[in-house]
């Protein structure tokens, strides 16, 4: 395989588990909401799921295949995951960080330039906060949590992602994710499944597993 068609694998997967340029909020309204959705998960010390992934290359050389892995989260913004066996081009990338995926550590990374509501969902359009490869990022929040990210590209290419959410003793966690990467040579598209997880309480006292 080209090198080329290895990066367009590679940056699907990543993209699919964000690991992606994740905000600087412009406003208290912006702030509160990012961490108000880290307070949905305030009573999580820690869980960790079972993760499955099939890829598709939509264009030239068509190819598809699967990863399994499992996910790990642990406060307070450590996100991650481990892939129990990759293909020869994926080899260095058996583990990935996660923690864009969580709106909280977003003002770290960008700056927040619109917000707007439609019902229970709130919309972000944000930036980097340095000028890089990115044009813009388009981001969708509901009382579940974080439901969609898009990332614009000045090449012209096009990331999305499109999160499921399930709740799982009362804590709002992923159930799918679905990413379509539209890179200017290539098409991919990925479908990830989270089942069994497993949930540590974080009170004092209350470490006991829950699982799914």
């Amino acid at each position: 395989m080209r090198f080329l068609q290895r990066v367009a694998v590679l940056a699907a997967t990543i993209a699919l588990l964000g690991e992606a340029p994740a905000p600087s909020a412009p406003s208290e309204e912006a702030a509160r909401l990012f961490a108000l959705n880290g307070a949905r998960t305030s009573a999580v010390q820690s869980y960790t799921s079972h993760l499955h992934v099939d890829v598709i290359l939509r264009s030239f050389p068509y190819l598809a295949f699967h990863l399994n892995g499992t996910i790990s989260f642990k406060r307070p913004d450590l996100y991650s995951v481990h892939f129990e066996h990759v293909p020869w081009f994926g080899k260095g990338f058996e583990d990935l960080k996660m923690d864009p995926m969580i709106p909280s550590t977003w003002p770290e990374h960008y700056d927040v330039t619109s917000l707007t509501h439609s019902g229970d969902r709130t919309f972000f359009e944000m930036r980097d906060k340095v000028d890089g490869h990115v044009k813009g990022v388009h981001a969708e929040l509901d009382p579940a949590g974080l439901r969609k990210i898009e990332w614009a590209y000045v090449n012209g290419g096009e990331i999305g992602v499109a999160v499921t959410p399930v709740f799982v003793d009362g804590i709002p966690v992923p159930s799918t994710e679905d990413a379509d990467i539209r890179l200017p040579t290539y098409h991919v598209v990925c479908h990830a499944t989270f089942t069994d997880y497993k949930i540590v309480a974080a009170e004092p006292g209350a470490d006991a597993q829950h699982a799914r």
